[in-house]
Formats: structure tokens, C-alpha cells, sequence
């Protein structure tokens, strides 16, 4: 993963100068594969906690119609707007500069080839609805715009759905164990379920250990692992 550049001034109207001026002109390109676009929402969480930046990206949240999001290695969602996602190894400074407001029609342009948008009336959708009004409330706002849209990477939306639609059993919930994906209504994880198969359990003795889990439970954690192996995982700082 590209590594997080900064410049190298004092202060956000210095940097903001900086830009002004034409030095290192932002934007020069857009992102050119799905790895730089996972590079900067990674990069925005870390942006939008900076002394310099912080207060103005958290402000302009506000504006996003367009939200990119992918899931970090921890299982939770990680956000950021288009306009950021869409420039390579875009920065804090270059998003909010004048000449960098960018153009949300050329991000999404490009962002295209590996995202898809997700519906809202889907489980996928539901759970990155909820996950982003948490994200906007933690940063002072309550919510997004009515016609805010998220997407995700296409192997995720292609993915996803099949374990997700497993009856319904496999949930993902930051409240309930780490966010970590488990058997809804317990505690169980889907990682127990994996370990003890892998150890060599079987399922009935697996089911004898935990009755309130059914057969159908250890089938659906079995159809999400298959799914989530598939998918890039993002080691998030």
C-alpha cells in the first residue's frame, strides 16, 4: 500500500498557499487501480483526526453525495468521499485547496471500473446506511444527505450478498463482538465456528456444544468465510 505523504508545512493556510501558489499541483491524476482508491479512504481516517485538516474535512462531510467505503481488517467500514477517493495519493491539504476542489463526474468516472453502488433496500446496503450514520455522528453531523449514495469495491458487492442473504444468520454489528461477523442473536463468531471445524470438530459436536446454533448456522459461517476469502482486506493503521 502506498505510503501516506504529507507536506511538509506549518499549518492548513500555509499548505493552502502552498497550493495556491501552483507548487505541486494537486489532482495531477486520477486514481489508476482499486489499491490507490483503498490507499486514500485508509489515508482520510487518519486526515480527518489531523490538527491541520481535521475541522475543515469533518465540516465538508456535510457535502458528500458520494460516499466509497470498504471493510478494514478489523470488520468494520471505513469511509471517505469521492472527490478524495478518486485522486491519487491525494491529501487533506490538496482536497480542501481552491484549485483542488475537484470533479466529483471525473472520480466517479474512475472509480467506476472497481466500485459499484450499493441500494439501500438491500442487507449490504442497510448495514453500510447504518455503519456510515455512525461515522457521521462520531464526526458532528446527523447524517448524510437524503440522497447520499455508497459504493463498494464490485468483488464485495458481488460477494458479499451470498453469505450475507444466508438466511439471514451472518451479521455484522460494531456493538457485538468487535464488529467481527457472527451468528445473529449470539455471541459466536464466525471465526469460533471456522477453528473448531478446523481443529477437526464436527458439526454435530459443534451443535451439541452450542444448541442454540443450528446446522444451518455452520453452513451460512462456512458460505461467508468462501465469499471474504475472495476479497481484499485492508489493513487500516
Amino acid at each position: 500500500m502506498a505510503a501516506d505523504k504529507t507536506l511538509d508545512t506549518g499549518g492548513l493556510e500555509e499548505s493552502l498557499s502552498y497550493y495556491r501558489a501552483g507548487v505541486g499541483a494537486p489532482f495531477a491524476s486520477l486514481v489508476s487501480s482499486p489499491e490507490q482508491a483503498a490507499d486514500n479512504i485508509v489515508r482520510y481516517q487518519t486526515e480527518i483526526e489531523d490538527a491541520r485538516y481535521g475541522t475543515e474535512l469533518k465540516k465538508r462531510m456535510k457535502r458528500v453525495n458520494a460516499w466509497y467505503a470498504i471493510r478494514s481488517e478489523g470488520g468494520s467500514w471505513l469511509f471517505a468521499p469521492s472527490k478524495y477517493v478518486g485522486y491519487a495519493e491525494n491529501t487533506g491539504a490538496a482536497y480542501l485547496s481552491e484549485t483542488g476542489a475537484g470533479d466529483g463526474r471525473k472520480t466517479e468516472r474512475a472509480l467506476a471500473d472497481w466500485f459499484h453502488v450499493v441500494s439501500a433496500d438491500t442487507r449490504l446496503g442497510s448495514e453500510l446506511a447504518n455503519a456510515l450514520q455512525r461515522f457521521l455522528e462520531t464526526h458532528g453531523h446527523s447524517g448524510p444527505k437524503r440522497d447520499a449514495r455508497i459504493s463498494v469495491l464490485r468483488e464485495v458487492f458481488e460477494g458479499m450478498p451470498t453469505a450475507l442473504e444466508a438466511g439471514g444468520r451472518i451479521r455484522v454489528d460494531p456493538e457485538i463482538c468487535g464488529g467481527r461477523p457472527h451468528v445473529r442473536g449470539t455471541r459466536v463468531r464466525v471465526s469460533d465456528i471456522l477453528q473448531l471445524m478446523a481443529a477437526g470438530v464436527s458439526p454435530s459436536e459443534i451443535l451439541a456444544d452450542y444448541p442454540y446454533l443450528e446446522e444451518a448456522d455452520l453452513r451460512a459461517a462456512l458460505s461467508w468465510a468462501a465469499a471474504t476469502s475472495e476479497h481484499r482486506i485492508v489493513h487500516a493503521a
